[in-house]
């Protein structure tokens, strides 16, 4: 095989940032070969720290274009559904966010990892409608969308759980021997504690054993994560699960449900003079004039009375 020294280019990978900026005195059949710092691989953006931060900040720019096309869609009082914009998010714009995760998610560090998952938020907010300062788990919750870090450990679980098949085209980096120094973590690490892994017996490999064990990596994930939510504002411990007769319901109605449940919304006089108690200079119950006009009171003002409870929201 014979290289083209104008389709080539050299990167130095190396944890000592002295050497960062080191121009590579490389040639082939005496052309210089030029040295990159991020050099780009089937869509991926490596750099010589491997930190992934130009990848990040390309997927980034990409994923948020997408989310005109949500915007586009629905609004707060017309448009389509939260089901469809939901689904649409998955089908445009996760896979922009999640592109090659498998390489870089176990290596990011948090305030990258955030970048992403502000796209996803902005994606939930037009989904359900909610204000921008909705509560990050409220979104989750309505939309039953895992958090971007949790979706993409599981989508890395499950991969490494598929090179279990012995034809699998991954499967030989899972016998690979351990190096003498672990630079940066990958998915193929023993005692790995990035991924979820189910314990196989090695005689039983079988494509029915590995598509059950990945139901079971994504149910303990789920449940990993739900058992983290704290409890809701409004109703001091964890919120049920929205009854499905809602899907029948408007587009404004499911809106004002779900900024309702989340204690913000323009229809609270509580919440709006939190933000602006100069246009509106009482929290107090136009009705009554007693309380504070939150989600609670609305369900207890004694002028309209009701048998329905906060909880029935």
């Amino acid at each position: 095989m014979q290289l083209n020294a104008d389709k080539s280019t050299a990167t130095l990978f190396t944890p000592d940032p002295a050497e960062y900026n080191t121009t590579l005195n490389l040639t082939i059949n005496n052309a210089i070969i030029p040295t990159v710092k991020n050099p780009k691989i089937l869509g991926l953006h490596l750099d010589p720290k491997l930190n992934f931060t130009q990848h990040i900040q390309q997927t980034k720019e990409k994923a948020s274009k997408t989310i005109n096309v949500l915007k586009a869609l629905t609004s707060t009082k017309w448009g389509k559904d939260k089901e469809t914009i939901v689904a649409t998010y998955k089908a445009i714009t996760r896979p922009q966010l999640e592109y090659a995760s498998t390489v870089w998610s176990p290596i990011v560090s948090n305030t990258q990892m955030n970048k992403l998952q502000v796209i996803q938020n902005n994606a939930l907010r037009i989904a359900t409608g909610c204000t921008a300062d909705t509560n990050t788990n409220h979104l989750h919750q309505e939309t039953l969308v895992l958090p971007l870090s949790n979706h993409l450990r599981l989508h890395a679980s499950q991969l490494k759980e598929k090179t279990k098949l012995p034809y699998h085209p991954l499967h030989p980096l899972r016998m690979q021997p351990k190096p003498p120094r672990i630079m940066k973590k990958t998915i193929f690490q023993e005692n790995n504690n990035y991924t979820t892994d189910i314990k196989t017996n090695s005689q039983n490999i079988e494509l029915a054993v590995i598509t059950n064990n990945m139901k079971q990596i994504h149910t303990e994930i789920v449940h990993q994560y739900t058992q983290t939510i704290p409890d809701n504002t409004i109703l001091k411990t964890k919120a049920p699960d929205i009854d499905k007769s809602e899907n029948t319901l408007s587009r404004s109605t499911r809106t004002l449900l779900a900024q309702l449940r989340a204690g913000k919304s323009p229809f609270l006089l509580t919440w709006l003079h939190k933000i602006n108690p100069t246009k509106y200079n009482s929290p107090l119950c136009p009705l009554c004039g007693t309380n504070e006009h939150n989600t609670e009171h609305i369900f207890n003002c004694i002028h309209i009375p009701t048998t329905l409870e906060v909880a029935d929201l």
